[in-house]
C-alpha cells in the first residue's frame, strides 16, 4: 500500500523532488544493469547476423560440389525464336538444322448463335454430354464446359447470343477428311438452344514444316520428335523470311552456370568477411563523465551507436575464424596436379597484383576473374570438377572449406554455444533487475514514509509553538 504524502505543508521544503533525487542515486547499480543487458542483446544479435552470413557462405561452397552442376549440357540456339523456339530434352545430334514452317497447328472450331433454353436439356459435344439448366444463359454455359475437365472443347461466349467451340487439342483429328470434311466438334443439341453460323467452322489444322528439307507435320505445335534430344516450339510461319537455323552445340560444362555459382561464393563470403571484419576492427567510445558525474546520475552523453560500440573489437574466436577462411582458401588440395589444384587456378584472388594495393583486398576479400575461369573450363572441365568437388563424391576444396566452417555454424557450434551463454547471462540479469526493482520500490516507499513522518512531527511542534505563544500572549494581557 503506497504512502499518502503532502509534500512540504509543514516544512515548506519540495520533499517530492528530494524523494525522487535520492532514488535516482539509488537506482544507479539498476540502470546500470539496463546497459549492460543491451549491450549483451546488441553482442548476441551480431553474433546470430554472422551465423547466419557463414552459413549462407558454407551453403554457397557446397553448392559447388553438387553432381549437378558438373553434368554435361549442351547449347541449343535458334537463329529467330519468335519463329522457332527451341530446348534441349536430352542429348542432341551437334550441328546446324534449317526450319521452315509453312503451317501453325490450331484447333478446330464452331460458332454457334445461342437462346436460352425454355427446359432443361443436354447438349452432347464429340460424345461428352454437358447439363444446361432451363433459362441459362451463353455465359452459364460457357462456365461449365470449361469448369468439366472431361470436356471435349473449351467454350467462349462472345456476347449473350454467341457462343464459341474449340476444341482442346490442337491438330486435325478428323478420321476420314476427304469423306467427311465436317467430322470435327460433333454437337447433338438437346435442348434447342444453338443454332449453327456454317460459315464459320473451321476443322483443324496440323503443323506443316520442314527440317533439312524433309517434309513433317505435327498435332502440335511444340514438337520433340523432329531433331532427337531437342523439342522445337513453333510460333510463326517463314515463308517470308526464310528458314530458321537451330544450332546445336557439343557436350560440355555448363560454363554459366558455374561462373554463377562461384560468383554466388564469392558475394557471400566477401559479405560474411566484410561484416565480421568491421566489428572486428571497431573500437570502444569510452564514457567521458567522472566517478562522480556516474554516481550522481548525470546521464550517459554518449549517442547509442557510441555505447554499443567495440562490443566484438579484437575478438580473438572471430578473428581465427577470419584468419582460417582466409587461409582455407588458399591451401591447395592434396593430390591434384599443379596448377589446377587451388581456387588460383580459377581466377578466384584478393585481385590483380598493383603499386596500390586496395583496402578490400587489405581486408581479404575475393574476385572472380571471370574469363579466366572461362579459359579453365574449356582447357580441363574435369579438371576443375576434381578441384572444387572431388574424385566420385571424394575431397575436393569445397568439402575442406565447408569443414573450416562447420565448428562455428553447426547446431552447437562455438556461436551457437556463446549465443547461448548470452541467454543465460540475460536471464541472470533479469533476475538481478527484478530484485533491485522490488528493493528500489520499498526504499522509496521508505523514504516516503520517513518525509511524511518529518512533516508530521514539524506540523506538530508548529502546533505546540503556536499555542505556547497564545498563551504566553494571554499571561502578559
Amino acid at each position: 500500500m503506497s504512502t499518502i504524502s503532502f509534500s512540504g505543508l509543514a516544512s515548506g521544503l519540495d520533499t517530492a523532488t528530494i524523494i525522487s533525487q535520492l532514488m535516482a542515486i539509488e537506482r544507479q547499480p539498476r540502470v546500470r544493469l539496463d546497459d549492460k543487458q543491451s549491450l549483451i542483446q546488441v553482442r548476441q544479435n551480431l553474433l546470430r547476423g554472422f551465423l547466419t552470413q557463414l552459413r549462407a557462405v558454407q551453403q554457397a561452397a557446397a553448392d559447388l560440389r553438387s553432381v549437378t552442376l558438373f553434368q554435361h549440357r549442351q547449347s541449343v540456339e535458334s537463329s529467330d525464336a519468335t519463329k522457332v523456339a527451341v530446348a534441349t530434352s536430352g542429348g542432341a545430334g551437334v550441328g546446324g538444322y534449317q526450319i521452315e514452317v509453312s503451317q501453325l497447328a490450331n484447333a478446330a472450331q464452331r460458332t454457334f448463335r445461342f437462346t436460352s433454353p425454355a427446359a432443361d436439356g443436354t447438349i452432347t459435344i464429340d460424345g461428352h454430354a454437358t447439363q444446361v439448366r432451363a433459362g441459362a444463359t451463353a455465359q452459364e454455359l460457357a462456365a461449365a464446359i470449361n469448369a468439366d475437365r472431361d470436356a471435349k472443347v473449351y467454350a467462349a461466349a462472345i456476347d449473350d447470343e454467341t457462343i464459341v467451340f474449340s476444341s482442346r487439342e490442337t491438330g486435325d483429328h478428323r478420321a476420314d477428311p476427304v469423306n467427311d470434311p465436317d467430322g470435327f466438334i460433333v454437337v447433338v443439341d438437346g435442348t434447342g438452344a444453338l443454332t449453327e453460323d456454317v460459315g464459320k467452322a473451321r476443322a483443324g489444322r496440323d503443323a506443316i514444316f520442314t527440317v533439312d528439307g524433309v517434309a513433317r507435320t505435327a498435332k502440335g505445335n511444340e514438337v520433340a520428335d523432329a531433331i532427337p534430344g531437342v523439342t522445337l516450339t513453333l510460333k510463326g510461319v517463314t515463308t517470308t523470311t526464310g528458314p530458321v537455323t537451330v544450332t546445336v552445340g557439343a557436350p560440355g560444362a555448363d560454363v554459366d552456370a558455374i561462373t554463377r555459382k562461384l560468383q554466388a561464393f564469392v558475394d557471400a563470403y566477401n559479405a560474411a568477411v566484410e561484416a565480421i571484419r568491421a566489428k572486428l576492427t571497431e573500437k570502444a567510445v569510452p564514457d567521458s563523465r567522472t566517478v562522480q558525474e556516474i554516481k550522481n546520475g548525470v546521464p550517459d552523453r554518449r549517442t547509442t551507436a557510441q555505447r554499443q560500440a567495440g562490443l566484438l573489437f579484437g575478438d580473438p574466436q572471430l578473428s581465427s575464424l577470419l584468419a582460417q577462411m582466409r587461409q582455407a582458401i588458399y591451401t591447395p588440395v592434396a593430390g591434384l596436379p599443379a596448377g589446377m589444384d587451388s581456387l588460383a587456378a580459377l581466377g578466384i584472388s584478393t585481385g590483380a597484383p598493383s603499386s596500390s594495393t586496395s583496402s578490400d583486398a587489405l581486408a581479404g576479400k575475393l574476385t572472380l576473374d571471370v574469363d579466366r575461369l572461362k579459359r579453365a573450363l574449356q582447357e580441363d572441365p574435369l579438371g576443375v570438377q576434381s578441384l572444387l568437388a572431388g574424385v566420385d563424391g571424394v575431397g575436393g576444396w569445397a568439402r575442406a572449406f565447408e569443414a573450416v566452417l562447420d565448428d562455428y555454424t553447426k547446431s552447437d557450434g562455438l556461436l551457437d554455444i556463446r549465443i547461448d551463454g548470452a541467454t543465460r547471462e540475460l536471464d541472470q540479469l533479469r533476475r538481478q533487475m527484478d530484485s533491485w526493482d522490488r528493493r528500489l520500490a520499498l526504499r522509496e516507499e521508505s523514504l516516503q514514509r520517513q518525509f511524511a513522518a518529518l512533516e508530521l512531527a514539524l506540523s506538530r511542534s508548529q502546533q505546540q509553538s503556536a499555542w505556547l505563544a497564545g498563551q504566553l500572549a494571554a499571561l502578559t494581557k
